[in-house]
């Protein structure tokens, strides 16, 4: 029996051993509330500040755009808040976003707004042409996520946000499942606001960051009152160890890309060449670290709790969704037959090409046994 193999990173990833010795310091020696004015505090709110500065340097932003928050679901529904603050009532989301952002669509919707969902190609990408049917002067925000949790397909985001730029909307986008595999730059693709999560490279869960525009911020309403922290932005006291682990993870993960995307390559190349059963779905563009693959007369959910019990970790889907009985919403709006027979495979830096064999060689042996071959 396969014991402890993990191909669900995009769930969530280990905490990175020198991301953790980052940390630990501020758990004990110096545990001070950075928000003190005197020098122990201090010393904690300078940690904080290089943090901030990691943490845009690596998506080649200014210190001042960056706010500290606790993962991908607060900065999705705090970007998308700033279609309040608008005179515009159309919004655009396009119809394979993460849960939290759909949720937030349709609190928007609630609100008297506009929610359009732009539909991907069957190849998982939204095309700049499709944006450009119903996109008009009335459009407050546009919503497109970097890189898909389901499939690992990449966007075009600039061409999308020179699109939305265009009719004078802004644009957000969820870059949660990126950072370990692409290069992010927000000066080059023009992004306004851009959300990140650090469980997802290495650093501990609840702790992430919203990039803000500087242009932008006046338009960003505070998230929560009671104090001065995070410009006065997101009152409460910062959590600095979570937020000195961050920095030093997207520091790393940002100088290994190249390592990274060259071992995912590898990784996902041996789990293939081993796997018998099942259809890959194919992207026009797409990550190497993701993938999902359909099993026909297989339920999804069926197969990953099957796969569990003989020791391989998988999933169906999105972890936020686990206990769903509708199959990945990525899936059903690319048309993909069978959608409820998929499992996502998504590999780390730390699987090896040996796991990646031996898993292959698991979902054979369990897929064979369900299907009675």
């Amino acid at each position: 029996m396969t014991k402890n193999i993990y191909l669900d990173h995009a769930a969530t990833t280990p905490v990175d051993r020198d991301v953790m010795s980052a940390a630990m310091p501020f758990y004990s020696d110096v545990f001070y509330n950075a928000s003190s004015l005197h020098a122990c505090g201090q010393r904690a709110a300078a940690a904080v500040e290089h943090a901030r500065e990691q943490c845009a340097s690596a998506i080649n932003a200014r210190a001042n755009e960056v706010y500290f928050t606790s993962g991908g679901t607060e900065s999705i529904n705090w970007a998308m808040s700033v279609a309040d603050r608008t005179n515009k009532k159309r919004v655009i989301v396009s119809a394979i976003e993460h849960d939290a952002a759909i949720a937030c669509a349709e609190a928007l919707a609630s609100r008297g707004f506009e929610v359009i969902y732009v539909k991907p190609t069957c190849g998982g990408t939204i095309a700049p042409d499709a944006l450009e049917k119903v996109i008009d002067d009335n459009t407050a925000l546009v919503c497109v996520m970097t890189v898909n949790n389901i499939t690992g397909a990449i966007q075009p985001i600039k061409e999308l946000c020179g699109i939305a730029h265009r009719y004078g909307a802004l644009f957000f986008t969820d870059a949660v499942q990126a950072v370990n595999s692409m290069e992010l730059d927000v000066k080059d693709s023009g992004v306004d606001m851009l959300a990140v999560s650090g469980h997802k490279f290495y650093a501990p869960k609840g702790v992430g960051f919203l990039y803000v525009k500087n242009d932008v911020r006046t338009d960003l309403d505070p998230l929560m009152r009671g104090g001065e922290q995070e410009k006065g932005k997101r009152a409460g006291t910062v959590d600095v160890p979570s937020v000195v682990a961050m920095g030093k993870a997207i520091e790393k993960a940002h100088a290994y890309i190249s390592e990274y995307n060259a071992h995912a390559i590898l990784v996902g190349e041996k789990f293939l060449n081993s796997l018998k059963y099942g259809d890959i779905i194919r992207c026009d563009n797409k990550t190497s670290d993701i993938m999902s693959v359909v099993f026909d007369g297989i339920n999804g959910g069926r197969l990953a709790v099957a796969l569990s019990c003989a020791g391989l970790c998988c999933s169906v889907g999105s972890a936020c969704s686990a206990g769903s009985a509708t199959p990945p919403r990525t899936l059903l709006e690319m048309g993909v037959k069978n959608a409820d027979c998929a499992i996502r495979f998504s590999f780390g830096k730390h699987t090896s090409l040996n796991q990646a064999s031996i898993a292959a060689r698991t979902v054979n042996a369990v897929v064979k046994k369900l299907c009675g071959k």
